[in-house]
């Protein structure tokens, strides 16, 4: 039974006044006498105060926890979620998960684990694309919960792939065999997954290819026409879904011919220097250049490439050079392209008129009917003085 304590002044004033003290020691004592009795009654009534604490919880006895979940993965998704619980006990029944409102329930569902233990996945659909708190508490066979264990998870929707956009296409190129390939701007992004390819091969039928992520070269045999592709992007590590972007239709009309064959056969003249030298004409970059012997050639200046093998194709782009940081018009103004199988015999594929004040790509229609394997450029006349500058020659298909 609870003890109560009421403090009677009075009382505790009489009783001191029985006690005689004659000297100064007498009233020390007093004091101490005085200072013992009123902490002994302020203990007794502490101790009243802490068993009130705890009685209250003493009266409700032993509360018996359920083992809560071991381990949860999250896998995100379009619009939906899966929850991949790991139960490490055989004493739970059911696993039941909150979201948005654990008090009112509003958003939970229950999972039957039926005293098993191992790996349960939950997948819930038709969700908001956000941020969600997962909580996760079990219940064994007596109806005891768990604590609840917590887990984080996004959910993705239109939103997110508004955000994602096509893999770069550097080139598209044709091999020595005439078959084409496309080569990719290098992948840093690790959401990327793939990207899927659609053609039309020479026999009329539609081709399909998955490029995986770090693939930097795609060959597509046969290719006719009608590319078009997309890029797959995976949100994160346990992504349960692959997000796309729209299919893009991909210009074909200008296959470059692969260069990594070429070399230069015989030329006119070059200034000294590797910054000058006429092989720079091949790397297809417009920031390097060829430069012709300076105050000691004049025109025409020549080159001779050979294109390491026969091959055919049907347009030529030459560029000036911005090797200055803007553009050098020292490009000639005219000039001739012709091309041989043997050196021999050459086929003239006419003159042409060349505008040497712009830094833009200036495309010319070749009609070669047969393979050919060297190709010879020669600028006839510019205005730039004696000097010609060139950046880059290309081959199309």
């Amino acid at each position: 039974m609870k003890s109560i304590f009421y403090f009677n002044t009075n009382l505790i004033k009489k009783m001191i006044e029985q006690v005689s003290f004659k000297n100064l020691t007498s009233r020390v004592l007093k004091m101490i006498y005085i200072n013992g009795f009123i902490l002994f009654l302020l203990g007794m009534q502490s101790c009243s105060d802490m068993n009130d604490l705890h009685n209250k919880y003493l009266d409700e006895g032993e509360h018996i926890y359920a083992e809560k979940i071991d381990t949860v993965v999250v896998g995100s998704g379009f619009e939906r979620i899966n929850l991949e619980m790991h139960i490490n006990t055989e004493s739970i029944k059911t696993a039941r998960i909150f979201w948005n409102n654990e008090n009112n329930q509003v958003d939970s569902v229950d999972v039957d684990i039926n005293f098993q233990k191992g790996v349960f996945n939950k997948l819930i659909t038709n969700l908001n694309e956000q941020q969600y708190i997962f909580k996760f508490i079990n219940i064994d066979r007596y109806g005891n919960k768990s604590l609840p264990y917590e887990a984080l998870g996004l959910v993705y929707g239109n939103n997110y792939i508004n955000t994602i956009a096509n893999r770069t296409i550097l080139s598209l190129a044709a091999d020595i065999d005439n078959e084409v390939f496309i080569n990719w701007a290098e992948n840093f992004d690790k959401k990327l997954d793939n990207c899927t390819l659609i053609y039309t091969d020479i026999n009329g039928t539609e081709i399909e290819i998955i490029v995986p992520a770090d693939e930097l070269t795609t060959f597509l045999p046969g290719f006719a026409s009608d590319l078009k592709y997309n890029t797959g992007f995976a949100p994160n590590a346990n992504a349960i879904d692959v997000f796309y972007t729209d299919f893009v239709s991909v210009n074909t009309s200008n296959i470059i011919l692969d260069n990594s064959n070429w070399s230069i056969d015989s030329f006119s003249t070059q200034q000294g220097g590797d910054d000058n030298k006429v092989a720079n004409i091949l790397d297809g970059n417009q920031n390097t250049r060829w430069h012709s012997k300076a105050g000691e050639s004049n025109y025409p200046h020549w080159v001779i490439i050979d294109l390491g093998s026969e091959a055919t194709f049907s347009k030529v782009e030459i560029l000036r050079s911005t090797y200055d940081g803007g553009g050098d018009n020292r490009a000639p103004d005219k000039f001739t392209f012709e091309v041989s199988k043997d050196k021999i015999t050459w086929v003239d594929m006419g003159e042409f008129n060349f505008n040497r004040h712009t830094n833009d790509g200036q495309f010319y229609s070749i009609v070669v009917s047969d393979p050919t394997r060297y190709v010879r450029f020669t600028g006839t006349e510019g205005g730039g003085g004696s000097n010609m500058v060139l950046g880059a020659i290309k081959l199309f298909k």
